[in-house]
């Protein structure tokens, strides 16, 4: 069995709180006690929260029928080593498109074949703010083919979402190809300023059946 050597893990997950990053449609998570330590001698509560709220993985039965859910990702695609393609440089509202992809490569930035790769948008420093999840920067249908087209294994992204602002006006394309090619999505990591530009990861989806999306815990090993 292979072993990585790191220093540290940093937990790239946000809470499952009222206060989550969603989408505006998405309603906040509530949490219940159901039993107190002053009143029950133990504490214990229940959640109702949907499956795209805080840092949460998409699988392709959102978009396809005959698509797995997120109780059958297959382990392969959840662990390893992850590259980050820095696009932070764009403003609040821009597309990550082929040529915003294409520069990062000429650069010199690059992955191989069945890599974990994380966009890195900056809107983590607006998380709290109206504008993160109106007007953030996400991938365009071009963008997302070409990072299908290099073999990416599964793709996150600090956003709200891995779409573009234009998204849901275009159909949501890069929800359709990403998910059409097996590829599942994270939306809403945290901390990935604090990473290198290669690291190990691990991903852990909450294993509901039936269900297009669950709250997913990340950690990177650096």
């Amino acid at each position: 069995m292979a072993q990585i050597a790191f220093d540290r893990m940093i937990d790239l997950t946000y809470t499952v709180d009222a206060d989550s990053p969603r989408e505006p449609a998405i309603g906040p998570a509530k949490l219940y006690h159901t039993a107190t330590m002053q009143q029950d001698g133990y504490f214990e509560s229940r959640i109702d929260v949907s499956g795209h709220t805080a840092t949460h993985m998409d699988t392709p039965c959102l978009m396809y029928a005959d698509g797995y859910n997120v109780s059958e990702v297959e382990l392969w695609r959840l662990t390893g080593e992850a590259h980050m393609i820095d696009v932070s440089h764009l403003k609040p509202g821009d597309s990550i498109t082929s040529d915003v992809l294409q520069a990062w490569e000429d650069a010199g930035g690059s992955f191989p074949k069945d890599a974990i790769v994380f966009l890195k948008t900056g809107m983590e420093a607006l998380f709290g703010e109206s504008i993160f999840n109106q007007n953030w920067i996400g991938m365009d249908g071009p963008g997302t083919q070409w990072l299908v087209d290099r073999g990416v294994k599964l793709i996150g992204t600090d956003a709200c979402a891995i779409e573009s602002i234009w998204g849901p006006r275009d159909g949501f394309p890069s929800h359709h190809i990403f998910l059409e090619n097996q590829v599942p999505i994270i939306e809403n990591l945290r901390a990935l300023d604090e990473l290198p530009a290669t690291f190990q990861v691990v991903v852990a989806p909450m294993k509901l059946a039936n269900s297009s999306a669950a709250p997913t815990r990340v950690f990177a090993f650096v």
